[in-house]
C-alpha cells in the first residue's frame, strides 16, 4: 500500500488496487516465458478470483537511499545499485 498515492487511499479499492499492480508485476517478470499473455492480463484483471499467481523475485532492485528521504533540496536523487545508477528528477 506504500506505492499508493495519498490522495487516493480514501477513494481507492485496495483490493483492485493489489490487484492491478501484482497484474503489473506479472507483466515485467525478467523471462518473457513467465509473463501472462494479454488474454490472461484481461482474465485477471476482469476476474473476482482472490488470488493471483505472485511474480518471481527481480533480477534486479533499485532502492532510494534513507538519506534521500530527508533531504528538501532540488537537486536529483541518484541511487546506485548494482553497477546500475539510476537519477530521479524532480516533477515524478
Amino acid at each position: 500500500m506504500e506505492l499508493l498515492d495519498q490522495t487516493l487511499t480514501k477513494t481507492c479499492n485496495t483490493n483492485e488496487f493489489v490487484k492491478c499492480v501484482n497484474v503489473g508485476l506479472l507483466c515485467v517478470q525478467e523471462d518473457p516465458s513467465d509473463r501472462p499473455t494479454v488474454s490472461t492480463i484481461l482474465f485477471m484483471l476482469g476476474s473476482e478470483a482472490p488470488t493471483l499467481p505472485d511474480p518471481k523475485q527481480p533480477a534486479f532492485v533499485i532502492r532510494r537511499c534513507p538519506s534521500s528521504k530527508a533531504s528538501s533540496s532540488s537537486k536529483p536523487d541518484t541511487v546506485s545499485n548494482n553497477g546500475l545508477t539510476v537519477t530521479l528528477e524532480d516533477g515524478r
